[in-house]
């Protein structure tokens, strides 16, 4: 039989529940015919009244007219008849994530609809590919991951599975394309792409407070100031919910084979277990205040001299400031040193380095002088925030004129505890390497990845675009030392990133 290949012009949604409104919605707004089924007329009411309200405050915010409005619901039909869905083009499921209910419902899909109507799930958690295999004629059953709210979100996920035939795809790529959203495609594997390519930013934060390396407002600050997230994952937890959060990462460290990237934080499953679910239920963990453990103020030491080894971009801007405030301070530029890398010496009294996995009391056995690391920043010159950490015998004239030196650059420097990749390179390297595995194993592209990445996690930037900016020997190498100070195969880089020897602790250049 040959393959369909036309337009997708009518959907029938299964479910008026959050999403199921919400895609029935986004598709009659663009000009899709689109049906509505529920077997409960209330909740048909509910979805039809949510609607009609929206409308009416596009109307009063003067984004629409009143002709629009007839235009959208004209093409909206709320309906209790299963049967209504028969003439559909596409059918799409929204109902409860209940594997027994999910087949039920997509067998009588199945047998109700024509032979060449495409049935798709939204299941964001359960194996595809087990759904597919009780589809009758299942080369046309699809995986089509919306996000909440559907009309605002600006990607869909495309999952074929083992039976599903090119032309399926490629006709809901065409729709997804008409409705103005972006897609992504991937195999139909744990998480699909947005769900576990984001699972290092929840799981990282949570282990970092687990680990005391630094106070729940320091994480999230940190990683919207150095990072460039909208929000930091502890308050995005607490605003989708702990309860939903942690369901979906113990969901994906299950169907990964209790892989130990993606294990679960104990502190996670308490805050479920106490009911402090967040903003859902008005009841958090986390303090409100923004206050901060107290940070030093800068002292009045002043820098006599700087020797810069390597190169980075830091080190011109700290030399353009203090140039700027101690026009005698004397400035020198030498090759990075085999076993520290890039690293400032100030005053041959101390050493300041970025970090690369290593702690300062490590990094202090080599220099032999007070040692600080900081951490990473997507940019410095825009970093109004930054972590650091030192060698437990810095002394206290030392750690003043770090912090004189450091705020010339950046209004706000907190001192943590001394950690391996402390936050914003931890955070970054983990969800870089995952990606990595990600793409190398065939889950999806790199494009795939920063597509979703900015599109459904709304990322500032692509992942792939942060490894670029922080440098691949770079990310290799905080990986490869947090592999051999924290945890061998959580943390351990992706072969792909292994393009030089592993040392016995890993030198970032």
């Amino acid at each position: 039989m040959a393959e369909n290949n036309s337009a997708i012009h009518s959907v029938a949604v299964i479910g008026a529940g959050t999403m199921g409104r919400g895609i029935a919605y986004l598709l009659a707004q663009n000009g899709i015919r689109t049906l509505l089924y529920n077997r409960s007329g209330n909740n048909l009411n509910q979805a039809r009244d949510y609607i009609l309200r929206d409308l009416d405050k596009k109307i009063d915010g003067g984004k629409i007219g009143p002709q629009k409005k007839g235009e959208i619901l004209a093409n909206l039909v709320f309906s209790p008849v299963f049967d209504a869905i028969a003439d559909s083009d596409l059918v799409i499921e929204t109902i409860a994530e209940h594997e027994p209910t999910k087949h039920e419902i997509l067998a009588a899909i199945a047998a109700t609809v024509k032979k060449e109507a495409i049935i798709a799930t939204n299941t964001s958690s359960l194996s595809l590919n087990k759904l597919a295999a009780g589809v009758e004629n299942n080369a046309r059953f699809i995986g089509l991951h919306f996000f909440n709210p559907a009309p605002l979100m600006k990607l869909i996920e495309i999952i074929p599975s083992y039976f599903t035939s090119r032309a399926t795809s490629l006709r809901c790529q065409q729709l997804v394309t008409a409705i103005g959203k972006q897609f992504v495609v991937c195999k139909a594997t744990p998480g699909f792409i947005v769900n576990r390519m984001a699972r290092p930013f929840y799981l990282e934060g949570f282990r970092l407070l687990e680990e005391n390396v630094a106070l729940a407002p320091q994480i999230d600050r940190a990683l919207k100031a150095g990072g460039h997230f909208r929000m930091g994952p502890l308050e995005l937890t607490d605003f989708i919910g702990q309860d939903i959060n942690y369901q979906v990462s113990s969901q994906i460290w299950q169907d990964m084979q209790y892989d130990p990237r993606y294990t679960p934080g104990h502190l996670q499953r308490s805050l479920v277990d106490a009911g402090l679910l967040g903003k859902k239920n008005g009841r958090s963990f986390f303090t409100p205040s923004s206050a901060t453990a107290s940070s030093a103020d800068a002292g009045s030491g002043t820098p006599t001299s700087l020797n810069f080894y390597g190169e980075h971009p830091l080190f011109d801007l700290l030399q353009q400031r203090a140039l700027a405030l101690w026009p005698r301070v004397q400035i020198n530029r030498q090759s990075e040193q085999p076993t520290l890398g890039r690293f400032i010496r100030v005053n041959d009294a101390m050493a300041i380095k970025i970090t690369d996995g290593r702690t300062a009391n490590l990094l202090a056995e080599l220099t032999e002088l007070d040692t600080f690391v900081i951490d990473a920043a997507l940019n410095y010159a825009d970093t109004a925030y930054l972590t650091a950490a030192h060698s437990q015998d810095a002394s206290t004239a030392n750690k003043a004129l770090f912090l004189t030196l450091l705020q010339t650059l950046i209004p706000q420097v907190e001192f943590i505890k001394d950690s391996p990749g402390l936050i914003v390179a931890r955070v970054l390297s983990s969800l870089i390497n995952e990606s990595v595995i990600m793409v190398e194993s065939g889950v999806c592209s790199r494009a795939d990845i920063d597509i979703a990445a900015v599109a459904g996690v709304n990322y500032a930037d692509g992942i792939f675009s942060w490894l670029a900016q922080l440098g691949q020997k770079n990310v290799k190498s905080t990986l490869d030392n947090m592999a051999q100070l924290l945890h061998s195969a959580r943390y351990y880089p992706h072969y792909s990133l292994l393009n030089t020897p592993r040392p016995e602790l890993a030198v970032a250049p």
